[in-house]
């Protein structure tokens, strides 16, 4: 099933998959990107869980009315509408990869914070240093169309790791035509350079008082696990419990397996969830 919802950013499509009345997970895929980059962990996910998957506006079946306003903080009253259009749905768990890990935390600490169940943060924006150096290449790199179409392919490649699964193929491919595609290209573009605005990050991660798993690829070339993770773990709650896996920066994508041994598990029981070995 699916639905639409009309945003000031324009009509985002949600599609939903799982048994009414079950446990609500709501997906948030990283920039680019969109819904079908869960696609391989989504069956598993939807059987015990009535599970929503966002497209970013600009991106899949989603609209856009203005590729240059699309911020990470629009995104995030995004998510609170779609959150708002979940009629009869409780409070759900929160999926969010990249810069939809930091639409995530900003839901479970802002005013939609009673909509938030849980939190699954995978590889999240929004814990990496500012400076001079990082703001210049949101900016000037991956902020410019101009630079940005001949660098995004490549990055991509880097950050989705080995390509071993049909899925992370499937993602890559799509990336592959991001460079072609005005609009889309300017999306992300856009979102880059909203990460090089001043004080990006969640506002007081440290105060969310949901259950939080924190999932970080070794390999992330993007958000490094060994800088960016440590500061998500030293910002984040107490309660949080981290795993680190063998993977870049989806790990869905590149082990859905192992993404899928630690999620399943917290979704079941976060008071008792320990990681496994991976």
């Amino acid at each position: 099933m699916r639905m639409t919802v009309a945003t000031a950013l324009g009509d985002v499509a949600v599609r939903c998959a799982g048994p009414a009345g079950a446990p609500g997970l709501l997906l948030l895929h990283a920039n680019p990107g969109d819904g079908r980059d869960y696609d391989a962990v989504l069956p598993a996910l939807a059987d015990h869980h009535r599970t929503y998957v966002v497209d970013w506006p600009g991106y899949g079946d989603s609209t856009v009315s203005d590729p240059e306003l699309v911020t990470p903080e629009g995104l995030v009253e995004v998510a609170g509408r779609v959150l708002g259009a979940l009629e009869g749905e409780g409070a759900v768990t929160v999926v969010g990869n990249s810069v939809g890990g930091y639409v995530a935390c900003r839901l479970a600490e802002g005013p939609y914070a009673e909509r938030v169940a849980g939190l699954v943060l995978v590889d999240p924006a929004g814990f990496s240093a500012s400076n001079t150096l990082t703001r210049w290449f949101c900016r000037e790199v991956m902020g410019r169309p101009a630079v940005a179409r001949r660098l995004v392919v490549p990055l991509a490649r880097a950050y989705l790791g080995a390509l071993r699964t049909p899925s992370a193929r499937a993602t890559f491919r799509r990336v592959r035509r991001l460079p072609g595609e005005r609009d889309r290209l300017a999306v992300h573009c856009a979102l880059w350079r909203g990460f090089a605005v001043p004080g990006f990050g969640p506002a007081d991660p440290a105060a969310i008082d949901v259950p939080v798993l924190l999932m970080w690829g070794r390999r992330d070339p993007v958000v490094p696990a060994f800088l960016d993770g440590r500061r998500a773990r030293r910002a984040l709650p107490r309660h949080t419990v981290s795993v680190l896996l063998p993977t870049a920066h989806e790990p869905y994508n590149e082990r859905p397996d192992l993404f899928l041994r630690h999620t399943l598990a917290f979704l079941k029981d976060p008071r008792t969830f320990t990681p496994t070995r991976s």
